[in-house]
This record gives structure tokens, sequence and C-alpha cells, in this order.
């Protein structure tokens, strides 16, 4: 069965793992799994949350970070000393937490499926029933700014075999950075100022017989880590 119910945006995951695990609670005992098991996937779903939640307000201090520097460099003489941004607290991790959530979520939903008394309500009660598959949709990103300027970017191509990705600066014309055939995509663009944070902007369209069609993803923004 395809794992096309296990979202690849990370924000999407967030109720996907509450949804499963309250369900899991519940049933997951009629369904072959066992106490270890429910107890496993409660705490994936907390460490999601806080993960992803974490990851967004990083990425937005890292903006501010910009901001409150670009004050202190470049306002004009008179200009009040900024505030420092607070940086977001790390999440902290129950005992027990373990890597690899996604394919230990994907063998639990394997073993729900499995069970004697499953049936398609059920799974769709715990959110593993792939969707039907239709027409291409709109591509979706998520952009994760690595170390040396680097991006890497979680590419939904909704159906497309190929998407075209867009990159800009911001108030500069978009620019197709590459073709992007997989779940990924890295910007290794080299910074405009060397050793310098920068903001980019991306978004994707699908591709058909090697031609951009269909509608184009929203915009997700990010700044890049020298």
């Amino acid at each position: 069965m395809s794992n096309f119910w296990y979202p690849k945006r990370y924000s999407a995951r967030i109720p996907l793992h509450a949804n499963f695990s309250l369900n899991a609670q519940a049933t997951g005992l009629t369904y072959n799994l066992v106490a270890a098991q429910q107890a496993s996937i409660a705490r994936d779903a907390t460490n999601v949350a806080n993960i992803v939640n974490y990851k967004e307000a990083l990425a937005a201090h890292s903006l501010a970070v910009t901001e409150w520097a670009d004050v202190i460099l470049e306002s004009p003489i008179g200009t009040p000393f900024p505030p420092s941004p607070t940086a977001p607290l790390l999440p902290t991790f129950a005992i027990g937490s373990e890597a690899a959530i996604r394919p230990r979520t994907l063998l639990y939903a394997g073993i729900i499926r499995a069970a004697p008394l499953f049936t398609v309500q059920v799974g769709d009660n715990y959110g593993i029933i792939s969707a039907p598959e239709g027409p291409p949709g709109t591509p979706e990103l998520d952009a994760e700014p690595l170390g040396g300027s680097l991006v890497r970017l979680d590419v939904d191509k909704a159906g497309y075999d190929s998407v075209a990705i867009d990159s800009r600066y911001v108030g500069e014309p978009w620019v197709e950075i590459g073709v992007c055939e997989t779940a990924e995509f890295l910007d290794g663009r080299a910074p405009l100022v060397a050793g310098q944070p920068e903001v980019r902007e991306f978004r994707a369209q699908g591709r058909q017989n090697n031609v951009r069609v269909g509608p184009i993803s929203m915009i997700v923004t990010t700044v890049t880590i020298p």
C-alpha cells in the first residue's frame, strides 16, 4: 500500500501524529499494538510537535537576528541600539525517546493494518489510508537552512514526476535554479556576500513533458546560515 498518507511537509505531521496517537491509545490493543508501542507512539507525537515548532521558531529567530544586525550596522546615526532577539529554547524529550520517527510510524501502521479486525474505516480513523490518486495538484515546499549557506527543500511534487524550483532574493525577479525529481532539493548557491546570511524565497511548479504546467506553490522564505 502507498505511503501517500504520511505527509512530506513537517507542519502537516503534527496533526497526523496527534490523531494517530489518540486512536492508538484508545484502540491500539485491539489492532495488534502492545502497550510499549502505544507509549512510543505517544512520545513520537509529542516529539514531532516539539521539533517542528522549534524548527519554525529557529527560522523566525534567524530572520529576527538578520533584521537586528541590519539596524546595528546600517541604520542612521542616532538610532537607538536595539534589544537582542530572544533565541527559542531547545525542546526537551521524554526518557525513551527515539529517532527514526517516520519509519517507525510506518511500521506501526503496518501492524495495525494487519490486524484481523482492521477495516477501511479504522484506517481512516487512524489517518493511515492513502488518498485516491487523482490529477496533479499544487506542489508544496518546506525550507531548512543548513550551514555553509546551503538550503534544503522538502518537496511535495503533488503528483508530478518533477517540479521546477524557483528562487529569488528580496526585491529581485524569480530565477529557476533547478528541477527536482525526488522529495528533496539542495540549493547550493554561494552567498551574495561571503560569510553573510541572506533571505531567500522559493516556489515550485509542476512539469509535464519538460514543460512547466499547473499552479505555482506557496512561497517559502528562509534565512541562510553562513
